[in-house]
């Protein structure tokens, strides 16, 4: 048997729900090589598929399969690779470990990217080692599973959700293009949800449009400005809706209803008051008649 040296210090996230026997195969490694083995997991306050548990429950699940056996240390994540780097070195020294400290880690994630003191080892197992489903068996136990997700929801941070929404005038912006929601009697504006795929608020504008309204040609895209959204969706929530206002000028194309509009008109402006739309889009129409307004002024 291989006599144990100095400490290894093990280097990763663990965002699993328990440690699985590939992860305790990987940990038992370093175990038979060192005599004292230190698991630093990083930490990020952003929630994210990356970060969905914080560092005190992984803490607790090393706790509770290891106890003395290895100690659990945090390492935050930081903006750049060398600076991260410097910090981990740091934190280690503080430990005062007796011996060498070998650090062991993913290629990609760690050792391609530390740039310390210490030599780095990769420690990865292969795809697949891990069972096809490793998540599934958790629902078996719903009471836990509802109690996870709740969790993950109180820990996070209040979200403010980006949208867009585009007033499309024709003859002379003397026409507003509306739609119409099933099972509601008012109208609103265009727009939806910006996506991750979006480059700019821009592009989102063009998406939502032509998810919404068909294959519509405008011009003079403009952006008037932004505002909160009082949706109903989220009056029992902390999370909000800030929309960002566009209006352009219709050029080509037959305005067609599709993804969840139902109706879409042609309004004339000046017949048009804040009970003609949706509670969340009255304050929409306020903007777009001070940019009107700005407009006539300005000679348009």
């Amino acid at each position: 048997m291989e006599n144990k040296r100095g400490a290894g210090i093990i280097v990763g996230r663990f965002q699993v729900f328990e440690l699985s026997d590939v992860h305790e195969r990987l940990i038992n490694s370093v175990q038979e090589k060192h005599e004292r083995v230190v698991v630093f997991l990083g930490s990020n306050p952003a929630p994210s598929m990356f970060n969905a548990i914080d560092f005190e429950l992984r803490a607790l699940m090393f706790n509770d399969r290891y106890g003395d056996e290895l100690r659990v240390e945090e390492m935050p994540d930081l903006h750049d690779d060398r600076i991260w780097s410097q910090e981990l070195d740091r934190r280690i020294l503080e430990l005062r470990l007796e011996g060498e400290v070998t650090l062991y880690g993913t290629k990609e994630n760690f050792v391609e990217r530390y740039t310390g003191r210490y030599p780095a080892k990769v420690l990865e197992a292969k795809e697949e080692d891990f069972p096809e489903n490793p998540y599934m068996e958790v629902v078996e136990n719903m009471r836990d599973f509802r109690a996870g997700i709740l969790y993950a929801y109180l820990r996070r941070y209040p979200t403010v959700y980006p949208t867009v929404d585009v007033a499309v005038f024709r003859n002379d912006w003397s026409e507003l293009l509306l739609a119409r929601k099933a099972n509601e009697t008012r109208y609103r504006l265009p727009g939806g949800f910006t996506d991750p795929s979006d480059e700019s608020y821009e592009d989102a504008v063009m998406r939502e449009l032509g998810e919404e309204c068909g294959e519509l040609t405008i011009e003079d895209l403009t952006y008037i400005g932004s505002c909160r959204i009082h949706d109903w969706r989220y009056r029992q929530s902390w999370d909000t809706i800030i929309t960002h206002l566009y209006a352009c000028a219709y050029a080509d194309g037959d305005p067609q209803p599709n993804d969840d509009i139902a109706e879409l008109r042609w309004f004339d402006v000046k017949k048009l008051s804040p009970d003609s739309f949706v509670l969340e889009h009255r304050f929409l129409w306020e903007m777009l008649k001070e940019f009107l307004e700005e407009e006539s002024e300005s000679g348009r």
